[in-house]
This record gives structure tokens, C-alpha cells and sequence, in this order.
């Protein structure tokens, strides 16, 4: 995914993070929302699906949205308390109706939705794109000064927000319109085209699968594209990401808190 030249050392230094002048929310308090969230979901959704009670299905994906949502929120962002209060209604709608575990069908969508807006909003103008901020994160900001490298990580976060946001809306008709999906529970008639059960399985599987089948024809296409320049392995690479994936969120926590002031 990230134009990897070559993996020298690269002090944490390297990369200029500010932390966000916020007195009731600290950069570092952000990041464990997020965490608390996710963690919190995961314990909802796994009650859920051992019991089969659709409400906690529910409550887990509405906990979830909130804790994606959480920056936006603390900012008071008027679009984020609208999308979460939508996500109320929704949820309750279906948990009244008896089919709250449709809820855990939704996960693949709000990932995607959620990545797809987290790569739009770093192409902002006063934004660096998120490609490029990983760039300087994993190899330094002198990598981005190499020829062509600026250009590409533009236009790969570029693919990656519209490539997501297909993905998203793909996968939304698929929760709607396919067998034992939000139509189906509801009684309204399906599509002939989404009549196959097959089209759920992409749902849970294939809405993933289309991630690291990406990144590998991107790594193959960066390396003829960039060709001039080193490239270091995708293991070496993967292992690099692992390792600094807290700075990158420090970076992310500390540009919400600049998009507040």
C-alpha cells in the first residue's frame, strides 16, 4: 500500500507530531475511545451471536458507531451527532422488529465507510494525505522528497478512499437486497439479481478479501511504476507497519485535535 524505497532507521523525531491544545480531550485520551469502543463491541457481539438476542447485536453495532465517530463527536461535529442519532433510530427499529442480529451483518459496511472517510478527509487542502503520512511515519519525511513519491502517495490515498467507498456502497445493497437481508426481514420483495445466497458470503467475506487483494497488485504496480528506486520486501514492509502503527495514530489523534482549534 505505502511506497516502502528503503527501511533505514527512522527516529521517532523524524516525524513533527503536535499534540492538540484540548483541555477536555487529550490526543492520547482519544485513541482509548476508539480502543474502549472496539473492545467493548467485540464483547457485545460475541454475547450476541452465543445468545442470539438480536438487542445486544444491535447495541454492540451502535457502541461501535460511536466509538468511530467518537473525534468527531468530542469536536461537536453537527454531520457526527446526526449520523450517530441515525444509527440510534435505525438500530432500535430493527431490534424492535426482531431482527437486531442484522445488526453484525452491518460491521463490513461501517469498516469500510469509516476507512473511506478517514483516507477523504487527509486529502483536505492543509491536509497531508494519509499515504504520504505513512510514508513519513515508516521511512522518514526525506523519502517523500524523492522523485515522484509525493504525486503517488496523493493519488494512492486517492484510490484507496474511492476504492473503499464503492466497496462501501456495494456492500450496503448486498444488506438490503440479498436473502434473509434488510428487504427479506421486512417482508418487501428481493431483486432477482441478488436472489442467490452467494451474495452474503461476499458480505462477510469477500468485502475483506478485497483489501489484500489490493495491496498486493498496488505493491506490484509501485514497484514497475517507481521502478527507479529500492524497494524492500512486503514482509519487511507488514513488520515496519506493525511497529509504528502507535505513531500513526498519535499523528491522527493530534490532527483532530488542530481540525478542533
Amino acid at each position: 500500500m505505502l511506497p516502502e524505497h528503503s527501511f533505514g532507521s527512522c527516529p521517532l523525531n523524524s516525524v513533527t507530531l503536535s499534540a492538540p491544545a484540548d483541555p477536555n480531550m487529550s490526543s492520547t485520551r482519544r485513541p482509548r475511545l476508539l480502543v474502549g469502543g472496539v473492545l467493548a463491541y467485540l464483547v457485545l457481539a460475541v454475547l450476541a451471536s452465543s445468545s442470539g438476542r438480536g438487542g445486544l447485536a444491535a447495541l454492540a453495532l451502535f457502541v461501535l458507531v460511536g466509538a468511530l465517530l467518537s473525534p468527531a463527536l468530542c469536536r461537536r461535529s453537527v454531520a457526527a451527532w446526526c449520523v450517530w442519532a441515525g444509527a440510534a433510530l435505525a438500530l432500535s427499529l430493527l431490534a424492535a422488529s426482531g431482527e437486531g442480529l442484522l445488526a453484525l451483518d452491518a460491521l463490513p459496511i461501517i469498516v469500510n465507510a469509516a476507512l473511506c472517510v478517514l483516507f477523504a478527509s487527509t486529502l483536505r487542502r492543509g491536509h497531508e494525505p494519509l499515504i504520504a503520512r505513512f510514508i513519513a511515519i515508516l521511512e522518514g519525511r526525506e523519502r517523500l522528497a524523492l522523485p515522484r513519491v509525493t504525486i503517488y502517495a496523493r493519488n494512492l490515498t486517492w484510490l484507496w478512499a474511492l476504492l473503499l467507498g464503492l466497496q462501501a456502497c456495494v456492500l450496503g445493497a448486498i444488506f438490503c437486497l440479498a436473502p434473509a437481508g434488510l428487504f427479506a426481514a421486512f417482508g418487501w420483495p428481493v431483486p432477482a439479481l441478488f436472489a442467490q445466497p452467494g451474495w452474503r458470503v461476499y458480505l462477510h467475506v469477500g468485502g475483506y478479501a478485497l483489501v489484500p487483494l489490493v495491496l498486493v497488485l498496488e505493491y506490484a504496480y509501485r514497484r514497475w511504476h517507481l521502478r527507479e528506486l529500492d524497494h524492500r520486501s512486503l514482509p519487511h514492509f507488514v513488520a515496519r507497519v506493525v511497529h509504528r502503527w502507535p505513531v500513526l495514530l498519535h499523528s491522527l489523534a493530534a490532527d483532530a485535535g488542530r481540525s478542533r482549534r
